[in-house]
């Protein structure tokens, strides 16, 4: 999927079009980039499920029109949601907290593997 398709899925879900949200788009890069930053972790957990070496560094998109560089079960079930929340985040609080809601739910249930911190039995 590219940055353009996960803004445009992004726009969807708050009710906009490519025409009606195109004040969104300018931040649509820079929200992609973050969430990239954000989902280091899955993306490492996902190279680990497949034995790819793991990432030191998050991977960056540098044009919307490339693809998102992650796998594509985060980029198509859980960007557009990460991303809307990220471009609705000072407009509309109830968006942001829906949107931000569903990204971590999608997270949570798609990542191939889940960290947990470790707990002392007694």
């Amino acid at each position: 999927m590219t940055g353009t398709e996960c803004f445009h899925a992004a726009l969807n879900l708050l009710a906009e079009t490519p025409n009606s949200g195109v004040y969104y788009e300018q931040f649509a890069l820079g929200a992609l980039n973050q969430l990239l930053s954000n989902s280091l972790r899955e993306i490492n957990a996902e190279h680990v499920f497949r034995a790819e070496p793991v990432l030191d560094a998050p991977p960056r998109l540098h044009a919307l029109s490339d693809e998102i560089p992650a796998g594509d079960w985060l980029v198509r079930e859980c960007f557009p949601y990460g991303l809307a929340a990220l471009l609705v985040a000072d407009d509309d609080k109830a968006k942001f907290n829906w949107a931000a809601n569903e990204y971590t739910d999608r997270l949570l249930r798609h990542c191939p593997a889940q960290f947990t911190a470790i707990r002392e039995m007694v």
